[in-house]
């Protein structure tokens, strides 16, 4: 029977993933990369075409040994018959949540998304499915929302729906909103530890290292064999600066589950703060191979490079993860300072306006900028040789002082004007925002050596 084959066929698969496993090198080891794959993925795939030359599936039970050809096309890095196969497998049984996930897996983007949209069933898998690939594409906007609302309203004690909420909240950066979520699920089901090793990030970002201790001994009292538990505590030691302990946790996590995400990225966070700039590059290229449209792996090789002064290569990274999350300042700002080292001052401009959008709050009728943006656009200026321009952009960066209060970034940019109107012998205007300066405390010794300076000419 054709249950039987897919029984058969797919414990041959899972053998050869266990016997791959079995062989590989330890983690980030010398042969790590040159692991072993699975050997009995060719004999899987040809079976299988076989099968389906000789009887074309069309019933409920071809379900399963399609979603098993669409497992080896991807290992094949086969994407479009491995999308093709699995879109067929939910059509046919659509409650296969395994079938959904790989198909999700073959995603790069939004576009793929649409593109598969109509060849999917039109019942509640597949709209759990579309929220799910939306919160891993980091879709953040109200249309999601109201999806994952409705679905709330169909299950509602439904912990993963709940879940993905907290995780909307966490790509928005509304980390107290998703904190909050997260309590109420370990209230509600102390022992679920799917997904903590988000909520541990959360904690972490927050600083809340209090509650991360709790969190990672609660875990570990659970099942302390579990990657998430391994990525909570690493998170734990990582706040407490400890990272050689830190890097122990996320390896022990990776012999648990090579292909957990957040360890990977998390390892390469904590090499960054190591100083073993190629350690840390190694990590984040395992994290894009486990998964392609994780922006932070993509950020990570593009700091890393930095570090090693490659910018071309860094510039690439930057753009990968800007493209996965274009409505994230940080990405922009990253590129723009990429193009000023690069010595693209034009391009920086750009990308620095990029970023200076998306940092403005968006349902305000007033829009405040980052003074500290504005300024880099003003010193791009500079650069292009257009001083008049470049006063404008420092003119604006003291304005947000209103809103933001005197920060370095403004104390930088009345710094420059005080130079700029002294080389333009406005010599009383030059002297106002040098006396502001020797006031609110920030570069002191230039704007004291200014005043002295002033006062000199304008005595003579």
């Amino acid at each position: 029977s054709k249950k039987s084959r897919f029984l058969h066929l797919y414990s041959r698969y899972i053998a050869g993933e266990k016997r791959r496993d079995e062989e590989s090198e330890m983690i980030l080891g010398p042969l790590d990369s040159a692991a072993t794959g699975n050997r009995e993925v060719q004999f899987v795939l040809s079976t299988l075409e076989m099968g389906f030359a000789e009887q074309p599936p069309t019933e409920e039970e071809d379900a399963w040994l399609l979603y098993l050809y669409g497992i080896v096309c991807m290992k094949q890095k086969n994407i479009t018959h491995a999308r093709k196969a699995l879109c067929k497998s939910v059509c046919l049984y659509p409650y296969n949540w395994s079938a959904w996930q790989e198909l999700g897996s073959t995603l790069g983007g939004l576009s793929d998304l649409n593109e598969i949209l109509d060849r999917l069933p039109n019942n509640v898998m597949t709209n759990i499915f579309v929220l799910n690939t939306n919160q891993e594409l980091y879709q953040t906007d109200d249309g999601v929302h109201k999806q994952l609302t409705d679905l709330l309203q169909i299950f509602p004690r439904s912990a993963w729906l709940k879940t993905q909420r907290a995780l909307l909240f966490y790509h928005a950066r509304d980390f107290d909103e998703a904190e909050q979520i997260f309590d109420g699920l370990i209230k509600a089901d102390p022992y679920r530890l799917d997904s903590l090793d988000h909520y541990s990030n959360i904690l972490y970002v927050m600083e809340r290292r209090p509650k991360l201790g709790f969190i990672a001994q609660m875990a570990t009292g659970t099942d302390k064999f579990r990657p998430e538990t391994c990525c909570v505590v690493g998170n734990y030691y990582s706040l407490k600066s400890e990272h050689e302990k830190a890097v122990m946790y996320f390896r022990r996590a990776l012999t648990l589950d090579r292909a957990s995400l957040s360890a990977w990225t998390l390892m390469g966070h904590e090499y960054v703060e190591m100083k073993n700039t190629h350690a840390a590059i190694e990590a984040y290229r395992r994290a894009v191979d486990v998964n392609r449209k994780d922006y932070r792996a993509w950020y990570g090789l593009g700091l890393s490079y930095e570090v090693l002064e490659m910018h071309y290569y860094a510039l690439f990274y930057f753009q990968r993860a800007a493209s996965l999350r274009p409505y994230d300042p940080q990405m922009w700002q990253a590129m723009g300072s990429c193009f000023d080292r690069m010595n693209r001052p034009g391009e920086a401009i750009k990308a620095y306006k990029r970023a200076l959008v998306s940092s403005a709050p968006a349902k305000q009728v007033t829009t405040h900028f980052d003074p500290s943006i504005l300024l880099q656009i003003g010193y791009m200026h500079e650069k292009l040789q257009s001083g008049r321009e470049a006063a404008r952009w420092m003119e604006m960066a003291l304005r947000e002082e209103d809103e933001v209060g005197v920060t370095a970034a403004t104390s930088k940019a009345r710094m420059w004007l005080a130079r700029w109107e002294f080389g333009n012998a406005n010599w009383g205007k030059a002297a106002e925002y040098a006396n502001e300066l020797c006031q609110d405390g920030a570069e002191l010794e230039e704007a004291k050596a200014l005043v002295r300076d002033l006062r000199s000419r304008m005595e003579k």
